[in-house]
């Protein structure tokens, strides 16, 4: 387990290397200091290309100001007489701006020898900020006091990272370590037993801690209809990894709509072989008529066979690099591991993830990554492998660029914040090199960052993190594995 003291002791080696500090100058701290907002007064953003999420379009930037965390004007100028610049950043011709990208299937966790799960939100958040993705909604978690933790410290400044939407735990006998939920089989993380009180106040204990979505795993049919019910009273939005397990153990797709479900993960159907059905059909047409959002995750479910098709399109970089020397040796040692999907699954997930986009789901399409689970490769990396793998699904860049953005935004209630660059949002916006409307890649081509008006240098923080993640020893690992607590206190 990893304490609120380890987080602490990273963060101060961390911060003794550096704090990224507005315009990507770097500002020498010790452990106490925090980052802060540029005080200095206005900044313009001025040339290049924009790319607002809600227009159809990449037109000039003409003028973004941002201030005080806020975007305050769009498509202004110097001369802007209501506004005081106090500094300018000009970008080449080249540069696209766009909105910070959202993550709406992150996840923490690693399983580096197939043993159990360490948490590592240090790290890995600062390699997802690198990358652009300047919030993140963790797809439920096996620890999730640690990520609320860091949510924290992010917040106050203490720590560098994305904006973290926490999820709490997995809500079902997912807890129980991957076992089936059997009537012989008495979980004690998530009892048999359960009462339907004991699951509203679970729900109801996470909305307390500032949990704004939460995820549906491996619940029976009975007691999803109450924990979406009790989370829509908190005024939660919901998703679900259904049909995973088939029984009375495991709610369908069609079933969990009805009871109100927001979103769906992974995959429509449980076909195979990348055929269109009728069974598909009817449930993208359910799924759109009730407004349900999908994350498809392709680049997890079959990503290993893509890596290989694709190769530098899908690796562009070294990621293991990002681990300790004891973590990459442990990765070396297992190789990689099995396909998420095999193929003929993996084809149909691409036959629905474009059939949904052509019934009309455009605007319901989510962009999540689902890393790490089983892998050497890290999400920051892999939200840009899910972007060109549902181009390569059929779906049109810049309805790729809305679903990582402004979609993921309004999937989370947050969009009157978050999601497009708009006058009275948050200042969560990345600089690019390259128009992504004519490749996608040109997403990774990241040259700077800016979350909530602090600017952030991306090169600055990969350095930061590398040779990081993971345990340094067989002693600390020991500190790394994580037991599922159960839901009735002992």
């Amino acid at each position: 387990m990893i304490s609120l003291f380890r987080s602490i002791k990273n963060y101060c080696e961390f911060s003794s290397l550096f704090l990224i500090c507005v315009l990507g100058f770097i500002l020498c701290a010790d452990a106490d200091a925090k980052s802060k907002k540029d005080s200095t007064g206005n900044v313009l953003i001025l040339g290049g290309w924009l790319i607002d999420a809600i227009s159809e379009e990449r037109r000039k930037n003409t003028g973004i100001i941002i201030g005080d965390g806020k975007i305050i004007a769009v498509d202004s100028n110097e001369s802007n007489p209501f506004v005081k610049i106090s500094r300018t950043i000009e970008l080449s011709d080249t540069d696209t701006v766009l909105p910070g990208m959202i993550d709406m299937h992150a996840h923490y966790n690693f399983n580096l020898v197939d043993v159990g799960r360490v948490e590592e939100v240090v790290y890995n958040g600062i390699i997802f900020l690198a990358n652009g993705v300047t919030s993140t909604w963790s797809a439920g978690e096996y620890y999730p006091e640690r990520v609320i933790q860091q949510r924290d410290l992010i917040e106050s400044g203490e720590m560098i990272g994305p904006r973290l939407f926490p999820s709490g735990p997995y809500f079902g006998a997912f807890r129980c370590e991957y076992a089936v939920k059997v009537a012989e089989d008495d979980c004690a993380a998530w009892p048999n037993d359960i009462t339907e009180q004991e699951i509203r106040n679970e729900v109801n204990k996470w909305a307390q801690q500032g949990v704004i979505s939460i995820k549906i795993k491996q619940a029976s049919p009975g007691e999803a209809k109450i924990l979406i019910e009790q989370a829509h009273k908190n005024g939660m939005t919901t998703t679900a990894h259904l049909a995973n397990y088939l029984g009375e153990y495991d709610v369908n797709l069609r079933d969990a709509i009805l009871m109100g479900l927001d979103r769906v993960e992974h995959r429509i159907t449980l076909g195979v072989g990348g055929e269109r059905s009728a069974d598909m059909d009817q449930m993208i047409d359910l799924m759109l008529s009730n407004q349900v959002y999908y994350d498809p995750n392709i680049q997890m479910y079959g990503g290993i066979d893509l890596r290989r098709e694709l190769g530098a399109d899908m690796i562009w970089t070294d990621e293991s690099q990002y681990f300790t020397p004891y973590a990459q040796n442990l990765l070396k040692v297992r190789g990689d591991p099995p396909p998420e999907s095999e193929p003929p699954a993996f084809k149909q997930r691409l036959v629905e993830l474009k059939a949904f986009y052509q019934k009309g789901g455009e605007d319901l399409i989510l962009v999540g990554t689902d890393e790490p689970v089983y892998t050497s490769l890290l999400p920051g990396f892999a939200y840009h492998r899910e972007l060109y793998a549902m181009v390569y699904a059929g779906i049109p860049n810049m309805s790729v660029i809305r679903a990582a953005t402004i979609n993921g935004a309004r999937a989370l209630g947050v969009e009157d914040e978050l999601g497009s660059i708009e006058v009275g949002k948050i200042a969560d916006i990345i600089i690019i090199n390259g128009d992504p409307i004519e490749d996608i890649k040109n997403t990774r081509n990241v040259k700077m960052i800016i979350k909530e008006g602090e600017f952030y240098d991306p090169m600055m923080l990969l350095n930061s993190a590398k040779e990081s993640i993971g345990p340094k020893d067989s002693e600390d690992h020991a500190e790394w594995e994580l037991k599922i607590r159960p839901l009735r206190a002992e």
